[in-house]
């Protein structure tokens, strides 16, 4: 699992294997140190970059089965993985 697929996945995990995208954005920095470069403002959306990375992650970790879209913007756990929190 690649490392933005851990901490997406952590964070979905932490509020209990079911989130919305805004949950996630929120818990990221949490889980990981975001920086200039991920903060910044982007011209699509005028939303930061990571946000941009987190959706396109989420979009290949639903193609390979880890996550399953249940509404717009909300997905949910369905393959439970080893991920073990720590030093990345």
């Amino acid at each position: 699992m690649e490392y933005w697929e851990m901490i997406i996945y952590q964070s979905i995990e932490s509020m209990g294997g079911e989130a919305d995208l805004q949950g996630i954005y929120k818990e990221i920095p949490n889980r990981m140190d975001l920086t200039e470069s991920h903060l910044r403002i982007t011209k699509w959306g005028e939303r930061p970059a990571y946000h941009h990375i987190v959706r396109s992650y989420i979009s290949n970790m639903c193609q390979s089965g880890l996550l399953h879209r249940t509404s717009r913007g909300r997905y949910k756990i369905t393959e439970y993985v080893s991920v073990v929190d720590g030093d990345e």
